[in-house]
């Protein structure tokens, strides 16, 4: 094919297919007949000039989202563009279920807080019913994501919700501090608020976590020995979804029995995400709703396949 002729056809490609011109419009631009432009359009597809794929249904954002349900027993599943703002994304999702929330249980964690961040502030005379706590207790970590009590008072200012907090570390280092904490009025009054959540909002992890859980004193080497990949709150799990449990952990955080009872678990992935830990986590089937991003969904359907 000769340069001109060459030329003219990637001309007339980029006015159809990137400038949306009609065939009518573009006969007009270049002077010549409708289906003289109809004929060089399917000799640039041919000479490849042109390449049109078509996407499959399974990698759709709805084909995606349709699997991850199957294979997962989830409720829904939101799959994000390419580009598109996580936290912007995983707090409009969350604000589906506020409405008709009447104690939310909040999770932990940098993404956790970036998500309260992007909520919208309540207008001024709206006012909220329902109740937010924690489900964990707080860590030493300087990061306010890991201090649930000041994001639940986030999440208060932003909603109207009233806040509750749980006046307790996350990680006592003595099953003596464990119990201490755990006869208190304050946890008996959150542990009721637990009975009665009806939706959630965690991050899945994964294992090993930055920053660390005080794993070495609750765990040992158990982790590591037991293959230790997804985390949820401070619980662990195997790439099965099963729990690995520490002689020595004392975490005060809410029974997996009462999270497994949450109708509304709201699991966020960051698209930074390590594929095992996902699949680890939502092997647990403690996540009814998902928010994740578009490749990391693809890489779950395909990993999950091959395990």
């Amino acid at each position: 094919m000769k340069e001109k002729e060459l030329l003219r056809l990637i001309q007339i490609s980029k006015l159809y297919y990137e400038e949306n011109k009609t065939q009518a419009e573009i006969a007009r631009i270049m002077n010549i007949s409708r289906p003289s432009v109809s004929n060089l359009l399917t000799k640039a597809r041919k000479a490849g000039v042109v390449k049109i794929d078509i996407m499959s249904y399974d990698h759709s954002q709805m084909g995606l989202s349709q699997s991850l349900c199957q294979r997962f027993n989830l409720k829904t599943c939101h799959v994000m563009e390419s580009g598109e703002d996580f936290h912007q994304t995983a707090a409009r999702v969350l604000m589906e279920y506020l409405a008709n929330a009447r104690v939310l249980g909040l999770g932990w964690g940098y993404n956790i807080n970036r998500v309260i961040e992007a909520l919208p502030q309540a207008k001024t005379g709206e006012t909220a019913q329902g109740i937010v706590c924690p489900l964990i207790g707080t860590a030493t970590v300087p990061h306010r994501g890991y201090h649930p009590n000041e994001l639940s008072t986030d999440l208060s200012r932003k909603t109207g919700f009233q806040a509750e907090y749980l006046i307790s570390p996350a990680f006592p280092t003595t099953e003596q501090d464990q119990e201490l904490f755990m006869n208190t009025t304050n946890y008996h009054t959150i542990l009721e608020r637990w009975r009665k959540t009806d939706t959630a909002i965690i991050t899945l992890g994964s294992f090993p976590l930055v920053p660390d859980h005080g794993t070495a004193l609750r765990f040992g080497k158990k982790l590591t020995q037991e293959k230790a990949v997804g985390s949820l709150l401070s619980y662990f799990f195997n790439l099965q979804g099963e729990r690995i449990e520490g002689d020595d952990d004392y975490a005060i955080q809410i029974p997996l029995r009462l999270l497994a009872r949450i109708k509304h678990v709201i699991g966020i992935v960051p698209p930074e995400s390590n594929t095992s830990a996902v699949i680890s986590c939502l092997r647990t089937g403690y996540i009814k709703h998902l928010v994740i991003a578009e490749q990391t969904a693809k890489d779950v359907i395909d990993q999950n396949q091959s395990n």
